[in-house]
């Protein structure tokens, strides 16, 4: 009787153990979906790149971007939209228009690309 109780303590015992590594696993995988999805809305401005551009802000929201800032030539403000998707740390950035897209990392709470580097 003995050994029937014991066998039956550690297999509710094993069954608790999965269980707990599978809520353990689930949290892992959501916060990774959050992260993936939200982490990286906001507005950024500029760290690195052309000066032309250090008014500028990069907005990503809702899978959608704006690049807005003041024109370097004089006249109206530029604004350039686009979409935007993220797939890991790599973030990839789409013109409306589909003419441009440009492809980056995301690190730290910064957006870097090829020739520019931007920070929330």
């Amino acid at each position: 009787m003995r050994a029937a109780r014991s066998g039956s303590i550690r297999r509710r015992s094993m069954k608790r153990a999965a269980l707990v590594t599978l809520a353990l696993l689930a949290l892992v995988a959501l916060t990774t979906l959050v992260a993936a999805c939200g982490g990286v809305e906001g507005t950024y401005s500029l760290k690195e790149g052309d000066d032309t551009m250090k008014e500028f802000k990069l907005t990503l929201d809702g899978g959608k971007f704006t690049l807005a800032g003041p024109n370097p030539l004089g006249g109206d403000d530029v604004e350039l939209k686009g979409t935007y998707t993220v797939d890991g740390s790599k973030i990839s950035l789409k013109m409306s228009d589909g003419s441009e897209s440009e492809v980056g990392t995301v690190k730290d709470g910064e957006l870097v690309f090829e020739d520019v580097t931007w920070e929330k």
